[in-house]
């Protein structure tokens, strides 16, 4: 059996059964990564619709137009603020679909270095785009954390 010749000769123990089972583990992971990057967006795409949905009510069953009370760019400022949860959060769904929008890549499907280069491009691009979603997600809640705080504050009055 001829080796490569620029490579040196592996010289070690045998591989024993704990090794491949270690090895398969890992080829597995690599062949499901794709699938469980989805996922991850599927629940996080579920959980931000629901997130929305939750603050939609609120606002709607509240008594906001008390706390809108003001004019002028005060008014705006609170409108900003309470409008600002929904828009980071349209945002997190911006990212979190981007994981399944297809893109396209040139591969040479003979070639195990440019299917490795292909595939490790497609995991990033997803996971790139699933932190991004989950930071937005995250991100969303300190307005709406500050969003509760002024309206607790001002729903007896303006001012």
């Amino acid at each position: 059996m001829p080796g490569n010749p620029a490579a040196p000769d592996a010289i070690g123990e045998p591989v024993t059964e704990l090794d491949e089972f270690w090895l398969e583990t890992a080829r597995t992971a690599v062949r499901e990564s794709v699938a469980s990057l989805e996922e991850a967006a599927k629940q996080l795409i579920s959980a931000v619709t629901l997130v929305e949905g939750i603050y939609f009510a609120a606002i709607s069953f509240s008594d906001l137009r008390k706390v809108m009370a003001v004019q002028g760019p005060e008014a705006w400022l609170r409108i900003g603020l309470f409008v600002l949860p929904i828009v980071i959060w349209l945002v997190c769904l911006f990212f979190a679909v981007r994981v399944f929008t297809p893109r396209s890549y040139e591969t040479n499907l003979s070639s195990p270095q440019i299917a490795e280069q292909l595939y490790r491009e497609l995991v990033g691009y997803k996971h790139r785009n699933l932190k991004r979603a989950y930071w937005a997600l995250l991100a969303g809640f300190v307005p709406l954390v500050v969003d509760v705080v002024c309206y607790l504050r001002l729903i007896d009055g303006p001012g």
